[in-house]
């Protein structure tokens, strides 16, 4: 009993370590049980493949700020970037040429060596008005060369959050001689700038979606292990403990499989993913299902029951479907888990499948949905009551759903609990 307890509180550190980001490859031969060996090889290949992904997406990063400096850097406009004490940060070529300086004459120096003395004090304090009201500034301004020649310009100034989250003013500046030419030109620069920073903001934006579907799916397997060894602590191992003891084997596989798939989840979202469509028995999916589910069922001290055309689900049956299995079962357990949660002591979820094409399955509980949270139940991030939720589970369910054609409706009142009903074709053209 004590060592269930001690590899518990290991299964525990390691996967939290993991999740958390923290955790170092352990050398699996330092474990004496075969078990334990294959479970750290399991984590040290999931702590890789998260690091791959991380690489991944900086690589992303990197060659957008490529593209993003090299329209900075060979656009016809003066573009300059000053903090908020107004000192010069960044000064492209163009706006040196146009002021007559090197950039090392300029960076670290307060923006008003290029204003006339007598506009001094109050470009100064506009510059302070500018940066506390974060608004957008445009005007024409008389400035000054190194030379000490005048130049007209038409400067446009915009507030920013630069990435390292401090404030920052940019300045966009043309020459004003043609002014229909440079208008043109700042407004097709603007646009492009607009459009590079608004794909660095999608991509970190994905980047962290990334991370919470990767998390929000190690949530299932997780807590099949937990349960698992909830139910192994409670007497000496027996033949049906040590089948739970494979299913944490099992559980920590599914992570991996989870890991390597997470980012067909982004492309779900951008309708390019392709499914991999298999020959499967529905019944099988479900037993799996039902595998997965019964420990935290018996936990919340829930009954899970399946049915079929209205009797009793009969497991050696056979109901032929099309689908990729591991975002099917992903899917079904996902919402059988919510409807589980949801629940009361002795209540009731029941299963319901109804056959033919498209063929349907109904997830009921007696408890309704908050009403909070009815319009927007399948929107990211939905979530209500649930402390440790991210609202994921039922926007992905709905995304593998419509990724197979099928789709995800409720009905939900205080009389007749939730209904979750999946409607889903047999063969995924």
């Amino acid at each position: 009993m004590a060592k269930a307890v001690h590899d518990r509180q290991e299964i525990m550190k390691l996967l939290n370590s993991l999740v958390n980001g923290n955790y170092q490859e352990l050398p699996p031969e330092q474990y004496p049980d075969s078990e334990e060996r294959e479970f750290v090889r399991i984590i040290n290949t999931l702590y890789r493949q998260r690091q791959q992904i991380q690489q991944s997406w900086s690589d992303t990063l990197q060659r957008s700020e490529k593209r993003l400096r090299e329209i900075i850097e060979t656009t016809p406009v003066g573009i300059c970037i000053t903090n908020q004490s107004g000192n010069f940060e960044y000064v492209n070529p163009p706006y040196c040429r146009l002021y007559q300086y090197e950039a090392a004459e300029l960076l670290g120096k307060h923006f008003t060596t290029v204003v006339p003395e007598g506009d001094r004090d109050s470009l100064t304090e506009l510059h302070e008005e500018f940066m506390g009201g974060r608004c957008e500034l445009r005007g024409e301004w008389t400035v000054r060369r190194k030379d000490g020649s005048l130049l007209n310009i038409l400067a446009d100034a915009a507030y920013i959050v630069d990435v390292d989250e401090q404030p920052k003013k940019v300045t966009f500046v043309v020459d004003i001689t043609d002014r229909k030419r440079a208008e043109e030109q700042l407004q097709e620069t603007v646009s492009r700038l607009h459009s590079e920073i608004e794909e660095r903001k999608r991509i970190e934006k994905v980047k962290r979606e990334v991370e919470r579907i990767i998390q929000h799916d190690l949530r299932n397997p997780l807590n099949g292990i937990l349960t698992a060894t909830e139910l192994l602590l409670r007497d000496d191992l027996s033949e049906s403990q040590k089948e739970l003891a494979l299913l944490i084997r099992e559980s920590g596989r599914k992570l991996n499989t989870m890991i390597n798939s997470s980012m067909d989840i982004v492309r779900m979202e951008e309708g390019s993913y392709t499914l991999e469509v298999q020959q499967l028995n529905l019944f099988h999916v479900l037993s799996d299902c039902r595998a997965e589910t019964i420990g935290i069922a018996r936990k919340y001290g829930v009954r899970l029951v399946f049915e079929v055309d209205g009797e009793p689900i009969d497991w050696n049956a056979h109901f032929t479907v099309y689908a990729e299995e591991i975002y099917l079962e992903d899917m079904l357990v996902n919402l059988i888990r919510n409807a589980i949660e949801a629940s009361q002591p002795n209540d009731e979820v029941r299963v319901s499948v109804t056959t033919g094409d498209p063929y349907v399955v109904d997830i009921h509980n007696p408890a309704p949905i908050a009403h909070e949270i009815r319009d927007r139940f399948f929107e990211r991030y939905s979530t209500f009551g649930k402390p440790d939720g991210n609202g994921l589970g039922t926007y992905i369910a709905r995304l593998i759903a419509r990724v197979h054609n099928g789709d995800i409706d409720f009905t939900s009142n205080q009389s007749d609990g939730t209904h979750l009903i999946v409607s889903m074709p047999r063969s995924v053209v």
